[in-house]
């Protein structure tokens, strides 16, 4: 439809002032367009009284633009009344955006319709609205099609799998009960794996229960492990403690069952990654902390990839994620919603992620952790995000207050003009001490870690480990029969 050509004018200017952040100057263009003849500055105004909270002055514009033939605000209109439980209403102002080309307007009305017994006319506006690219059309013709399994199954897979392509997760999840009912097992497996990578969150449980059936434990797990990760699914959690149960492994049976409620331990995988590179990683961040001001004022450019603390900036600045004082859980800064995954300061946690999917770490795979059964919720944050830093190399881990003290943000720095930790002979005990401590499962693990870093040459015997390093430096740790640590001696290869 063509308007005045003055309000056209209007419009994009209106729109340009809107983008370029002028809200007062944009309204007033807005109003002007309208009153020049664009439907188009009403529906505007609409918005922006909904941005305030003002629903009845955003109904009042979005009516003038409807009726005007703007078919978006006619969908608005529709859309209030459908809310308010006025159909026949709904219904109006529905059809009118659906004639005018408006989507929501034809899956709405088609919605409406059905509840009429209109099914025929619902099922043309579906097709209609899939001719423009929605794929929850598609999905709706599909279900339509399927009517609970005893419909045309051939149409509905074809409707389904349509939506699927699209990215419907539900679409591709109904469709594997459709290729169950044509017996199509393989079919219906195939369509649940696609759902799973689509983010349904029921799609990783039911592979996972078909992989079990088969007998095929490890990928029933793998595929358990999954649901429990990313949509905290309990009757998975359920099904791996009996699994890990099954295989006498108690610790990881524990584990997993307590993943949806709230950790009180890290994973056997985690322990092994973290455990390995824990001294170390102690050693990285008492060298940080005699460089960084730890009580002084923070600020950061994720952007630049820099922290300022106490008036000096370091580069290199990886955002890893924060803890949470109200929930006790970590998240991710590849999962915060807030955040670009490929943003400069978030994007290296790709080495991260991608470790921990090769290695099957929960921990590093898992966007936000419930921490809240550990002793010390906020010390465990601490623990695994130097743990997991380590992967990134540079310096160590520097936290700071958010939200008032809520919560804490973790930053990773790796800038090259800050001092390397290298191996020190005076203060390696201490180390060894320390994270044995922080990881008492697995001293060996600890020490030989620990030596493996700075490329020490290791022999080991059952109760003791040695190792030399290229400098000459020499480490002789003897353990108990239980593998604990009883007694450690470090000097110079030539003294031995």
């Amino acid at each position: 439809m063509g308007y005045p050509a003055e309000s056209v004018e209007l419009y994009e200017r209106g729109t340009a002032a809107l983008d370029g952040g002028r809200g007062e100057e944009a309204r007033e263009l807005f109003r002007r367009a309208y009153d020049a003849g664009h439907p188009g500055g009403a529906h505007q105004l609409g918005w922006g009284a909904l941005a305030r909270e003002e629903d009845d002055r955003a109904l009042e514009w979005f009516r003038r633009a409807a009726e005007m033939g703007y078919a978006a605000s006619a969908f608005e209109v529709g859309w209030a009344m459908d809310q308010k439980g006025d159909l026949a209403e709904a219904e109006r102002w529905y059809r009118q955006a659906a004639e005018g080309g408006h989507v929501g307007g034809m899956l709405n009305l088609g919605s409406i319709l059905e509840k009429k017994d209109g099914t025929a006319e619902a099922m043309d506006l579906y097709r209609r609205a899939w001719e423009r690219g929605e794929d929850k059309a598609a999905f709706n013709l599909g279900r339509l099609f399927d009517d609970g399994g005893k419909g045309d199954l051939d149409a509905a897979a074809t409707w389904y799998g349509r939506a699927a392509e699209r990215g419907n997760a539900v679409a591709a999840f109904n469709l594997g009960f459709v290729r169950e009912d044509q017996g199509d097992l393989d079919g219906r497996e195939a369509a649940w794996r696609r759902a799973a990578d689509l983010g349904h969150p029921k799609a990783a449980y039911a592979v996972g229960t078909v992989r079990d059936r088969a007998g095929d434990e490890d990928a029933a797990a793998a595929w358990f492990r999954r649901a429990v990760r990313e949509h905290g699914s309990e009757a998975a959690a359920r099904k791996l403690g009996d699994i890990y149960m099954h295989r006498g492994d108690a610790r990881r049976a524990r584990y997993w069952s307590r993943f949806p409620s709230g950790l009180d331990d890290y994973s056997t995988e985690f322990e092994l990654f973290a455990g390995a590179g824990s001294a170390a990683a102690i050693h990285r961040q008492d060298v940080l902390y005699k460089e960084i001001d730890t009580d002084g004022y923070v600020e950061f450019d994720l952007d630049a990839r820099t922290l300022t603390v106490g008036g000096r900036t370091f580069r290199g600045v990886t955002l890893l994620g924060s803890f949470s004082r109200l929930d006790d859980s970590w998240l991710w800064a590849w999962a915060n919603g807030n955040l670009a995954p490929d943003g400069p300061a978030v994007a290296p946690l790709r080495t991260i992620r991608e470790y921990g999917e090769r290695h099957d770490v929960p921990e590093l795979v898992t966007g936000r952790l419930d921490l809240s059964g550990f002793p010390d919720p906020r010390q465990a944050a601490v623990t695994m995000a130097i743990g997991a830093a380590a992967l990134l190399g540079g310096n160590g881990v520097h936290s700071c207050a958010v939200n008032d003290g809520k919560g804490s943000s973790f930053f990773h720095i790796d800038d090259p003009s800050l001092p390397a930790a290298r191996f020190d002979r005076l203060a390696a005990p201490r180390l060894l001490t320390t994270a044995s401590q922080v990881f008492p499962n697995d001293h060996r693990n600890v020490v030989q870690g620990f030596l493996a870093h700075y490329g020490f040459r290791i022999r080991m015997s059952a109760d003791a480990i040695d190792g030399v390093s290229p400098d000459g430096d020499r480490v002789t740790v003897a353990f108990t029969e239980d593998g604990l640590i009883e007694a450690m001696t470090v000097g110079r290869e030539e003294d031995a």
